[in-house]
C-alpha cells in the first residue's frame, strides 16, 4: 500500500498543473454565458479552490510519505549517522516539501491570472494577500500530515486523521456554536474538544470576504501569527515522535 501510494504522489505532482490548466480553461468555457462581473466572480472562487485543492492534495501525500519512505527504503539509516540531529533533517525536509507546494501554487496562480485577465478582471491587492493566507493554511496543514504520519506510523490513517482535522477546521465555529447548545456532557465535551484541538481554518479564508470594503490588516497579522505557532507547535510534536523513534 505505501508502495501505492508513492506513486500516486509522484503521479500526481508530475501531472498537476495540467489538471489546474484544464480545470480553469474548460470552466471558463462553461461560464461563458454568464455576465462580465458573474463569470470573473465565479472563476476567481474556483480558481482560488483549485489551487489550494491541489495544493493540499501535494502536502498531505508529501508529507505523509516525507519520512514513510525512506524508513521503507533504509536510505534513512544512511542519513543519520552524518552528524546530523533528527530535528535539523525533518526541519530541512519539511521545508524542502513546503518549497516545493509553494512554487506550484504560485505557477497555479499565474495561470489562474492569465485567464482572469483575458476575462477584463482588475488586479487587486487582495489577490496576492488570500494568495498568502492560502499557503499558509496549506503549511499548518502539512503540519498536521507531518505529526500524524510519525505518531501513527501508518500512511493510511495519518491522510485519514489529516483530512479529518482538514473538515473539522473549516467548521470551527459550527463546532463552538454547537458545543454551547447541547446539554449532554459528553457530546459537549467532545464538541469543545474538536473546536480547542482542531485548527481554525477560517482564519485564512479571505476570499469568503472579498467584497468587504475594508479588511484589518490586523485580522490579516493574526490569522498568519495564529498559523505560526499551530504549525511549530505540531513540527515540534513530531521532532519530538521522531527523536524518540528507534530505527
Amino acid at each position: 500500500m505505501k508502495k501505492i501510494l508513492s506513486i500516486a504522489r509522484y503521479t500526481l505532482i508530475e501531472n498537476i498543473l495540467i489538471l489546474f490548466g484544464v480545470i480553469i480553461i474548460g470552466a471558463s468555457l462553461l461560464l461563458a454565458a454568464l455576465s462580465g462581473e458573474q463569470q470573473q466572480r465565479l472563476l476567481l472562487d474556483l480558481g482560488f479552490s483549485a489551487i489550494e485543492f491541489f495544493a493540499l492534495l501535494t502536502i498531505v501525500f508529501g508529507s505523509v510519505t516525507l519520512i514513510l519512505e525512506e524508513l521503507e527504503s533504509k536510505t534513512i539509516y544512511l542519513i543519520l549517522t552524518r552528524p546530523l540531529s533528527r530535528g535539523a533533517y525533518l526541519i530541512g525536509r519539511f521545508a524542502g516539501l513546503l518549497a516545493a507546494v509553494y512554487c506550484g501554487m504560485l505557477i497555479m496562480s499565474g495561470m489562474h491570472l492569465g485567464i482572469l485577465f483575458l476575462k477584463g478582471w482588475a488586479f487587486t491587492a487582495r489577490y496576492p494577500l488570500a494568495l498568502l493566507l492560502s499557503a499558509e493554511k496549506i503549511t499548518l496543514i502539512g503540519s498536521v500530515a507531518l505529526f500524524f504520519s510519525l505518531f501513527s506510523s501508518s500512511a493510511i490513517s495519518s491522510i485519514s486523521f489529516t483530512l479529518f482535522f482538514w473538515i473539522i477546521g473549516h467548521f470551527s465555529e459550527e463546532l463552538h456554536f454547537l458545543s454551547a447548545k447541547l446539554t449532554y456532557i459528553v457530546p459537549q465535551m467532545l464538541a469543545k474538544a474538536a473546536y480547542y484541538l482542531a485548527p481554525n481554518l477560517q482564519y485564512f479564508n479571505l476570499r469568503d470576504f472579498w467584497d468587504v470594503p475594508h479588511i484589518a490588516g490586523s485580522w490579516i497579522g493574526a490569522a498568519s501569527l495564529y498559523g505560526i505557532l499551530y504549525s511549530s507547535f505540531c513540527v515540534a510534536l513530531a521532532i519530538l515522535f521522531f527523536r524518540k523513534r528507534e530505527f
